[in-house]
């Protein structure tokens, strides 16, 4: 029987978060049943499998594979009518006498096979595990002319096959991805693949779906990955705690950049015993998720300081250390919205959330302005780990952008657009800027919100909480970021029109778009450098009108249409 509780502790993160926080166990369970001699799975619940690429050339990898044994054989009852076992050892509880079992001699065989299962290095190596401990095995295997895991553009994936053998019998075996590949963030440079250059394109994305809550399915796991990767971006940053296993495996496959935290989020608690399960969750994350390539970063916080009880530095800092410990070669990152703060200069890199026109009445470019700050705070390249502006899909507005309250009822759709566009248009080339992440990927239930005229919501989302409908500014990345050719027509749901001479706008990554109202051609557009074409003053006949682009590219003419209604009442 499995019992659990979710209810809130003062010593167990996240104390707070901006998002809802669901009890019950939502990922499936499995029952490990092992032989005596094993695999250890209990090293943080890791796969007690540990890879790490040593060293990384186009003729060689050097990969080492750390591996942990256990024998898990107990002490038995002594009987003075039995002969002991040869190498058996007698201990004394009470006034009983045990007989400790005499090691186990075993063989570990490892094997590392390409994607059509060939073996392309393998090691054995033989050692005695005393009964009831654990013994890494630390075994050295060299892959000749590599093949790297190249995120997006190539994603390939070696296997590690690791067995254990007792008396010649396989009793244990564990198999693990292996991605080889190297990277850097430098200044001038942002963030480098395989030591090329590899802008990161990035979604935040919560593990939340309407109805269901965190408890998706891994084909909705899939559902999310596809939709984020029809997009074009590259990298997400799993917000705000550790994300599935499956939610990994994918896009490793996919790969996409991985940005893994802990749910140290906004609240702290100057206890001992906070401090001791904050650290116990980041020793569970980095052990989990070792092995998958895609994990790129660690995430230490987020947003701390706007609750009261702020760490100390020594806390963070401990943090710091402990996961550079475990895992020397992977980035420690923080995200911050607190600025000129000692905390900000504990991780070896550093992100901030920032929402230009959106909690912040000022000009969506004011984002290159604020990143040159921060950056300068913290002598080196940045991240953008949020931005973003909140969308009802069916609030819109006509003519030029209005801010609206961002706690307010109307959240209408253009006008997330427009924060979009600014920000972009503001980071696209920043060379200060080592990755974006935009808030959100899709809409996530809050209990505490209530605005956008959706209660219980943050609609800062692409996509809408069931995954339905993709808001324009999902188009306006997509035309950006994913090289497939692609016109799409925005506010195709402001359907009543009042204004009679209006301006039409289109995403399109095309050469040349040209705009049909009521089947008579308004003329040809050439995106601009963000892949926005514009037709001004375009006059609407009164009742229905029919909008139509079509777009020239390789692959044969691309078309979108939809059709508005000006009201009788228009000018």
């Amino acid at each position: 029987r499995v019992q659990v509780d979710n209810s809130r502790r003062e010593d167990v993160p996240p104390l707070f978060g901006d998002f809802n926080l669901y009890g019950g166990i939502y990922r499936p369970v499995d029952l490990i049943v092992t032989d005596e001699i094993c695999i250890s799975p209990l090293d943080y619940a890791s796969p007690g499998v540990y890879l790490t690429t040593k060293s990384l050339k186009d003729s060689q990898a050097v990969v080492e594979v750390r591996t942990l044994v256990s024998n898990g054989q107990k002490p038995v009852l002594a009987s003075k009518s039995e002969d002991q076992t040869p190498g058996a050892e007698t201990a004394t509880k009470g006034k009983k006498d045990f007989i400790r079992p005499p090691p186990v001699r075993i063989t570990l065989s490892t094997q590392i096979q390409d994607k059509s299962g060939q073996v392309v290095a393998q090691d054995s190596k033989e050692n005695d595990v005393p009964s009831e401990e654990v013994v890494p095995f630390v075994q050295t295997l060299k892959v000749k002319d590599p093949h790297r895991w190249n995120g997006r553009q190539d994603p390939y994936l070696y296997r590690v096959v690791v067995t254990v053998q007792r008396d010649g019998i396989a009793v244990d075996q564990v198999i693990q991805p292996l991605g080889l590949r190297d990277f850097a963030i430098k200044e001038g440079q942002g963030f480098l693949l395989n030591g090329k250059p590899y802008p990161v394109f990035g979604v935040n994305r919560h593990q939340d779906i309407r109805n269901k809550g965190w408890a998706l399915s891994a084909q909705e796991e899939e559902n999310d990955a596809k939709l984020i990767q029809e997009m074009g971006a590259n990298a997400i940053r799993n917000a705000h705690y550790p994300q599935s296993q499956n939610w990994h495996d994918i896009h490793d496959r996919q790969g996409t950049l991985l940005w893994d935290e802990i749910p140290l989020v906004n609240v702290t608690r100057n206890t001992r015993a906070f401090w001791q399960n904050t650290e116990e969750t980041l020793r569970e994350m980095i052990c989990q998720l070792y092995n998958h390539p895609s994990s790129i970063w660690w995430g230490l916080f987020n947003e701390l300081g706007t609750r009261p009880m702020p760490p100390s530095d020594e806390q963070l800092k401990h943090l710091q250390s402990v996961a550079k410990e475990l895992d020397p070669q992977r980035f420690v990152v923080a995200a911050s919205c607190k600025y000129n703060q000692s905390f900000n200069l504990v991780t070896e890199q550093m992100a901030f959330n920032h929402y230009p026109a959106w909690y912040h009445d000022s000009d969506p470019s004011n984002m290159k302005d604020f990143v040159e700050k921060r950056s300068k705070s913290v002598k080196k390249p940045i991240a953008v780990s949020e931005y973003g502006a909140g969308g009802n899909i069916a609030h819109h507005t006509e003519g030029a952008p209005v801010r609206p309250e961002p706690r307010g009822p109307f959240h209408p759709e253009e006008y997330q657009s427009y924060v979009h566009e600014g920000d972009w248009a503001a980071m696209k080339d920043d060379p200060l800027i080592w990755g974006t992440f935009i808030w959100n990927m899709f809409d996530f239930a809050c209990r505490g919100r209530k605005e956008g005229n959706i209660p219980s919501l943050n609609d800062k989302g692409l996509i809408t909480h069931d995954r339905k409908i993709k808001k324009d500014a999902f188009y306006f990345y997509k035309a950006n970021w994913n090289p497939e050719p692609m016109v799409y027509l925005t506010s195709r749901r402001a359907t009543a029109r009042k204004e009679p001479i209006t301006e039409i706008k289109a995403y399109s990554n095309c050469p040349e778009v040209e705009l049909f109202v009521n089947g008579a051609s308004v003329g040809k557009a050439q995106p601009n450098s963000f892949e926005i074409c514009r037709w001004e003053q375009v006059k609407l006949k009164p009742g229905p009108n029919s909008i139509r682009v079509v777009a020239q590219s390789g692959k044969g003419n691309l078309e979108d249409s939809f059709e508005w209604r000006l009201e009788s009442s228009g000018r």
